[in-house]
């Protein structure tokens, strides 16, 4: 994107708005962090799943059957240690402690790929940690069409699901090979 003009320097056909910078805060219809659960309402397999902050396993550390916290689509983000790390989620969900969700009228793939490529600068001494108010304060830059957002999106997520495609083959490759 040049500055001077906020047009990206590649494009989609068809595509030739100005985008515009946005604070995450003003285009989110709800953002909250993560809070305290019922342990003892966790099942192994439900409907509803609970996501803590974690990056291995989809953050998915149990699920319940009769209620959630967040309406899907939303996006979730780290918000303690490896923090930044947005990720789309399509199913309603309740998030754990550090974990903060982002909902808004915009594509969640988009919105999920404009939030990891955001340079976060980490406040706290310790534990890096992000919080709402933090990560409301951060400016991404938007198509003016939604459209271009979705196709955007879709590109996105067709992307990161030809890598996991490659990333377990190389896991079974690698896997092969130790087992010589």
């Amino acid at each position: 994107m040049t500055k001077k003009s906020n047009v990206p320097a590649i494009r989609f056909k068809d595509f030739t708005d100005t985008w515009e910078q946005r604070k995450l805060g003003d285009i989110a219809s709800d953002m909250v962090a993560g809070g305290d659960i019922d342990k003892d309402l966790i099942l192994a397999e439900g409907q509803y799943p609970v996501i803590a902050n974690a990056l291995t396993g989809d953050g998915i550390v149990g699920y319940y059957d009769k209620e959630y916290r967040v309406n899907a689509p939303a996006v979730t983000v780290t918000g303690r240690g490896d923090v930044g790390h947005a990720k789309a989620r399509l199913v309603n969900f309740t998030p754990v402690v550090r974990l903060l969700s982002v909902k808004s009228e915009h594509d969640v793939f988009f919105l999920e790929n404009v939030i990891n490529t955001l340079k976060i600068v980490i406040e706290s001494t310790g534990v890096p940690q992000l919080t709402v108010p933090q990560l409301a304060k951060y400016e991404v830059a938007f198509p003016r069409q939604l459209d271009e957002e979705e196709h955007i999106g879709a590109f996105f997520k067709q992307l990161d699901h030809l890598i996991t495609l490659h990333q377990r083959k190389l896991e079974k490759v690698i896997f092969a090979f130790i087992s010589l």
